[in-house]
């Protein structure tokens, strides 16, 4: 049989270097541990914290070795191709006997979320790990750690059994701790640094700069000094962030002058390129100059197509030096978008007129030379910081000719004129014309759950119509829409409800009792429902269904009536790839599942990077309750999940083997495709084989079963966000009522 075995190939320096500067670390050594391996734990913009990890331990090494006396600097891996475990990380530095064991890493969570956090191993009780050291070290990091990368911090400096029983896990409670490998399985001093957020928008980016990690490298630098009572050496380091103050937007390409160095920021050509296809996407502004000469020294920032600034500037001698710039655009303001589009021959008469400018402008300027013909004064109003106009569709007639036209001497709000024909000279007018069209037909009724004659349906469904536009609210009553028990011409007690997704309505019943099993049952939707225009529906929709025989006897695992605290956000889960923007989850009180009488569910508003080619999403359920629900394949797994026709994909993943924690032991159900609006019961038959799909596991279910995760991906040419909302996760156990 052929093993295969990965290597750790580990760097040690044999010798002190004769320049080492810094006394008072001789007879001490630490080995680092770069958190994760190759690409794991993929950043918000396709930079993972791995790689992150990886550098800063190659950094801080550099300049323990380079600076200090120290004896010794491990490490447990220095490429990006090892893979190492956990396991293989603590049995290095125990095998080496290291004095230190200090593990790196970034937080993931929320795209706001940007905190810093160090994690000392604990015991249940409360005491420190033995033996001691780990919470002394973390309490200087996490002041410096903070400090140098301008955030805030959270919990600062925490013992891993209160960090994470806080968090609602049972684990230091029934091992007694600590709760961390790493700090578990080290027979030496040791701690977790979480430098900010990889899933943060703007941590990820700078993330990607080599300096930031040399930055972070040295807050722990410092930090190490400091615990050993060594005077931090003067400090001579000027560093910050180049921005536009208009968009909040870094700088790419800025360069800052310090005596006679010059820093350029990065560009897509320099950096940004190896994440994205598209060059506007990314930027970060950050430069770094080390060491800098001077106590007061002249900085001159300048970028193409900004004015320059140039401040003096006093240097500190114990930290870095932070020093921002926003540099003002001269470039004068134009037209990026308009709703409707120049020339437009059918534009709607519901939709607001929409004009976007490049710059956020100042709106009096503007309003008071605007000229809007037909000679009608329309209802304005401003949004996007003043960089969007909103004209009021309500003043729109159909079949009308209508023109706009901004004046060349309306304003940005640095006193920029208005650059009508975009030729980069201000001065010049701009007309947007276009022409109102009409609707003359009726809504559609484009869906409906049950199918048209569709048997073996559930005997409590949701009913469900959708329509190819939104509905008039008013033109929908319970008595519109009735569900009929055909043997007798009993109508069903239920609760109606009009949805609105992505322009489109959908009817959601709700019955208030069971169907009969094995029985017929007839949908009739009467004439009267209109669309917004007033154009209505004259003919009554009939859809017959057939009820099954089968009920369930159902075990709850989370009916979200007590908020989402059970779950993480999905970019804390280092599965997550490809999401961008607000990928969060929220508890919900308005879209709930009537059929179960649910007051609360959780939402999930998501979306997705179009210009990479691999997505998951992956809504980890972490609460120890909801955990504690174990089952096996002789049941059903359910949901209700509120849809909306994105036809991105979801499915259930299930942890097998408990209470084995592995990776590997992870298993899924084939994709659903979300081609529904509006409430469905989904379902994964854990009996069934053929419907397990591939992911992480080996594609058997053979255990102890617990719920994990939701997960969602993305196709090309699928909608890339939306909305979804879900309601009553459970297992059932099937049987037939007629038996």
């Amino acid at each position: 049989m052929r093993m295969y075995f990965n290597t750790i190939v580990l760097i040690i320096a044999f010798t002190i270097p004769l320049s080492a500067q810094i006394a008072g670390l001789s007879g001490w050594d630490i080995c680092l541990d770069p958190g994760h391996s190759r690409t794991e734990n993929m950043g918000i913009y396709g930079y993972s914290e791995a790689e992150k990890n990886l550098r800063v331990g190659l950094r801080l090494r550099e300049m323990l070795l380079n600076e200090t006396d120290i004896d010794t600097v491990y490490i447990t891996r220095t490429n990006d191709q090892q893979s190492v475990s956990l396991g293989q990380r603590t049995d290095y530095a125990n095998g080496v006997g290291t004095a230190w064991f200090h593990s790196i890493h970034s937080d993931a969570g929320a795209p706001q979320s940007n905190s810093t956090l160090m994690i000392w191993g604990q015991y249940y009780n409360g005491n420190e790990k033995i033996p001691n050291g780990g919470k002394a070290m973390s309490d200087i990091m996490i002041g410096n750690l903070t400090n140098g990368l301008r955030t805030y911090t959270t919990y600062g400096s925490i013992g891993d059994c209160d960090l994470y029983t806080s968090w609602g896990s049972t684990y230091c409670a029934e091992t007694g701790g600590p709760y961390l490998y790493v700090n578990r399985n080290t027979t030496m001093p040791s701690e977790l640094s979480e430098a900010g957020f990889h899933t943060n928008p703007t941590q990820n980016q700078l993330n990607m700069n080599d300096d930031w990690k040399r930055l972070e490298a040295m807050t722990f630098f410092w930090s190490i000094l400091a615990y050993h009572g060594i005077e931090r050496p003067p400090v001579s380091i000027l560093t910050g962030i180049v921005r536009n103050p208009e968009t909040a937007t870094p700088i790419n390409g800025a360069q800052i002058t310090v005596n006679d160095s010059l820093y350029i920021t990065d560009t897509y050509e320099s950096l940004f390129y190896k994440y994205t296809e598209d060059p506007y996407l990314l930027h970060n502004g950050f430069y770094y100059f080390d060491p800098v000469e001077g106590d007061i020294v002249e900085v001159i920032a300048s970028a193409e197509g900004y004015y320059s600034d140039t401040v003096m500037v006093e240097m500190v001698d114990n930290f870095f030096t932070f020093q921002d710039f926003d540099l003002i655009s001269y470039q004068p303001p134009y037209i990026l978008t308009t709703i409707p589009q120049e020339g437009d021959t059918a534009a709607s008469v519901l939709e607001d007129i929409v004009i976007r400018f490049s710059r956020p402008m100042n709106t009096a300027s503007v309003e008071s030379t605007l000229v809007f013909t037909p000679n009608i004064f329309p209802g304005l109003s401003w949004r996007n910081q003043d960089q969007e106009l909103v004209i009021e569709s309500n003043i729109l007639e159909f079949y009308t000719d209508y023109t706009v036209t901004i004046s060349g001497q309306s304003e940005d709000k640095y006193h920029h004129k208005f650059d009508g024909n975009g030729d980069g000279n201000g001065g010049d007018d701009y007309t947007l014309s276009f022409r109102t069209g009409a609707d003359y037909y009726a809504p559609e009724l484009i869906e409906t759950y049950p199918g048209y004659d569709q048997r073996n349906t559930e005997i409590h469904p949701i009913i469900s119509h959708t329509y190819n536009e939104v509905l008039d609210s008013s033109s929908v009553s319970e008595e519109i829409f009735e569900v009929e028990r055909y043997a007798d011409n009993s109508l069903v007690p239920g609760k109606l409800n009009h949805y609105v997704v992505n322009n489109r309505s959908t009817l959601n019943f709700f019955s208030d009792q069971k169907l009969n099993p094995n029985d017929w049952y007839i949908v009739y939707v009467q004439p009267g429902l209109k669309d917004e225009l007033g154009n209505e529906i004259t003919e009554t929709s009939i859809t017959p269904f057939l009820t099954g025989t089968e009920d369930f006897t159902i075990t709850g695992i989370d009916n979200f009536e007590g908020g989402v605290s059970n779950w993480y956000e999905p970019t804390q889960s280092g599965s997550t790839t490809g999401v961008i923007g607000e990928t969060v989850r929220i508890a919900n009180q308005e879209i709930v599942n009537l059929l179960t009488n649910s007051t609360q569910s959780m939402g999930l508003n998501y979306e997705w990077d179009a210009s990479v080619d691999s997505w998951l999403l992956r809504l980890y359920m972490s609460g120890s309750a909801p955990r504690s629900v174990h089952f096996d394949t002789s049941y059903v797994l359910q949901a209700y999940i509120f849809g909306d026709g994105s036809r991105n994909k979801i499915r259930f993943c299930v942890d097998d083997r408990v209470p084995v924690s592995d990776a590997g032991n992870h298993e899924v159900s084939s994709w659903q495709i979300i081609d529904w609006v509006g409430w469905k019961l989904i379902e994964w038959d854990l009996s069934d084989p053929g419907l397990i799909g591939g992911w992480i596991g080996d594609g058997e279910l053979n255990g102890t079963l617990r719920f994990d995760s939701f997960q969602l991906s993305h196709e090309e040419g699928t909608e890339t966000k939306g909305t979804l909302y879900f309601d009553d996760l459970r297992i059932v156990k099937k049987y037939n009522v007629l038996k």
